[in-house]
């Protein structure tokens, strides 16, 4: 008995003399993470000479260099076999005549309408327009672990190929706001966005979607700004075999305008909507009105670039871990330059500092277990671009992809930190692995101490920051992701961000907490797991 405790208290001391071991390798390394370093990269990225790195712009190619040279001067390897850069084929699009008739009567666009761009130019003529109510499907789940929800299927029945779909935006509510999906006053995903609606309605088959849009007026303002400047989509790359699934048209009018289409059926939307909260259901009916749709666009394919460097594991090289950021930002708008200093330079240097550590530890013989990519990726603030083509077209397999930790704006700090300066908000740690979520927690605990704010992680955040930075098309391929964030701020996507105003020793705590978090992943013995249930996409 004595030889067997004895075997048992030299086995607990060597464990812990291990993880003792552990935490003074890891600290060694994030010392390495600077405040000064950040400034001094920080100063070149956010300066006027990058003309705010606008995606496709030179100032953006720029960037990628730099970012790029200072990977390989650290001796990272490239992610291929050529280069540190992975192209990203985009369109520009230049705004042209958009048109809408419907039953002989011209509406106008950015006053009745407005349609979301797409690359290539549309014209869709039909004689009808087929109602499917809120144009939602929702098989229903109740297994205790996702959000309870109840069958409900506008499509049930209804052939919509080809077709010109209508329906409403939202989901069916009570007078008091109770969601007849979810049965409480949490509403379910198909209020969140569009974007859900659109998918289903082209999976079945649509030619065109015009949503009756509750928010209209309030959303024309921005529309108008938005969609009356060039924008950029990604377009496949026909140096790969990339599938890709042709957008369908999506028009959004107003709930008047709704209302005067559905009165020629002698139909009313508040009649439609107590009807199919009685009946649980809708029913699908045409509207019998010719109906002319028409966008042109003028178009040129031009190229962006991701910024990939890569620390290669010791024992599990095959099993990678991503550390992210978007380089670009918002360009030159009016002869102002957007320099972006923390949205997102801020989280750019804090992968650059990242990488400078990982690659001493690897030169020092004390490399990392997995294999590290660090990745800046370009088209963020033109619609995640560069993380969706990516991980549409990666370079390590997703099945091999172990997280995503993400940093969007890490050099600040928001209105509601004033008095409590020392935080990062922490979005989406605990949404596909709670394994991640409790080795953050852990590394914060033990090293940064950083109050760690889960505000915007709420599911019903009206921000929905979760769904806007890179880490989400991570996350939509089941990749478990953290999202760090400072929150925004009066100078946010406005002419002053500046370096001038970045709290360069909060970054670097911020950025070290990353570190210490990709450190423990990449160095434990097992994979993290994927342990929480995910909505079916």
């Amino acid at each position: 008995m004595k030889k067997a405790n004895l075997v048992l208290s030299l086995f607990f001391a060597c464990t812990v003399a291990f993880a003792q071991s552990e935490n003074k390798n890891a600290m060694r390394f994030a010392k390495t993470i600077t405040a000064e370093d950040a400034k001094k990269h920080l100063s070149v990225l956010a300066s006027d000479e990058y003309e705010g790195r606008e995606t496709g712009k030179e100032g953006q190619r720029k960037a990628a260099k730099y970012i790029a040279e200072n990977f390989k001067a650290l001796g990272l390897k490239s992610a291929t076999d050529n280069s540190y850069l992975q192209k990203v084929p985009l369109m520009l699009s230049t705004p042209g005549e958009a048109r809408l008739e419907i039953g002989g009567k011209k509406y106008e666009n950015m006053k009745d309408f407005f349609a979301m761009p797409l690359g290539n130019d549309v014209e869709i003529k039909g004689t009808n327009i087929l109602f499917v109510g809120y144009g939602i499907t929702e098989k229903g789940s109740d297994d205790g672990k996702s959000e309870a929800t109840k069958p409900y299927n506008d499509y049930n029945g209804v052939d919509v190929m080809g077709k010109v779909v209508l329906i409403l935006s939202g989901e069916p509510l009570t007078k008091d706001s109770i969601s007849l999906i979810t049965g409480t006053k949490k509403p379910s995903k198909w209020s969140s966005s569009s974007r859900k609606k659109i998918s289903l309605a082209k999976q079945n088959g649509a030619a065109a979607l015009i949503i009756i849009s509750s928010g209209f007026e309030e959303n024309l303002p921005m529309m108008k700004k938005y969609l009356s400047s060039p924008s950029l989509d990604l377009i496949p790359d026909s140096t790969q075999a990339v599938e890709t699934e042709a957008e369908i048209a999506q028009i959004f009018i107003s709930e008047s305008i709704g209302s005067a289409l559905l009165s020629s059926q002698k139909k009313s939307i508040a009649k439609i909507k107590s009807k199919i909260l009685r009946d649980g259901k809708s029913d699908a009916f045409e509207l019998k009105s010719a109906f002319l749709f028409s966008v042109k666009n003028s178009t040129e394919k031009i190229y962006s670039e991701n910024v990939l460097g890569v620390v290669e594991g010791s024992e599990f090289k095959d099993e990678v871990i991503f550390v992210t950021a978007h380089y670009d930002h918002l360009g030159v708008r009016d002869g102002k330059v957007f320099n972006g200093a923390d949205d997102d330079g801020s989280g750019t240097v804090g992968v650059m500092e990242i990488a400078e550590a990982f690659a001493q530890a690897k030169a020092a013989g004390l490399g990392p277990k997995r294999t590290i990519v660090f990745m800046t990726v370009t088209g963020e603030e033109k619609g995640l671009l560069g993380s969706s083509y990516y991980t549409d077209n990666p370079i390590f397999p997703i099945n091999k992809t172990v997280c995503d930790l993400n940093i969007d704006m890490i050099g600040r700090i928001d209105e509601d930190h004033k008095k409590d300066s020392a935080f990062v908000y922490i979005i989406g740690s605990d949404k596909i692995s709670t394994e991640l979520h409790a080795i953050n927690e852990n590394a914060n605990k033990t090293y940064t101490k950083l109050s760690l704010d889960y505000t915007y992680n709420a599911p019903d955040d009206p921000n929905r920051f979760y769904y806007r930075s890179d880490h989400y098309n991570f996350a939509e391929k089941g990749v478990p992701i953290i999202f760090y964030f400072n929150g925004v701020h009066e100078d946010y996507h406005k002419e002053t961000d500046e370096i001038s105003k970045i709290n360069f020793g909060l970054l670097a705590t911020r950025a070290q907490l990353v570190f210490y978090t990709a450190w423990e992943v990449a160095n434990r013995a097992e994979r993290i797991k994927t342990d929480v249930p995910q909505e079916e996409k």
